[in-house]
């Protein structure tokens, strides 16, 4: 079994590092930021962004930003 890795996450799109380095703010950064290279970078991953964006503004919790960090991780494994 690999290491979990424990290095800051850096948005796959841009290089920025995350706030905390955490992958739910980089998810946090990629729906502030919103421009067309990191909405095609979600779409990329087989999620939707538009829908995604709607999704977390319109339902309690924090469900959307969760479900493009796990696709952050998963990216970062590869």
């Amino acid at each position: 079994m690999s290491e979990p890795i424990t290095d800051p996450v850096i948005c796959p799109v841009c290089g920025k590092k995350a706030k905390t380095g955490s992958a739910i703010d980089c998810a946090r950064h990629m729906f502030g930021t919103g421009d067309k290279p990191h909405r095609e970078w979600v779409n990329a991953q087989g999620l939707s962004f538009i829908d995604l964006l709607i999704d977390q503004a319109t339902t309690p919790g924090n469900k959307s930003y969760q479900i493009l960090a796990e696709a952050i991780e998963k990216a970062r494994v590869k």
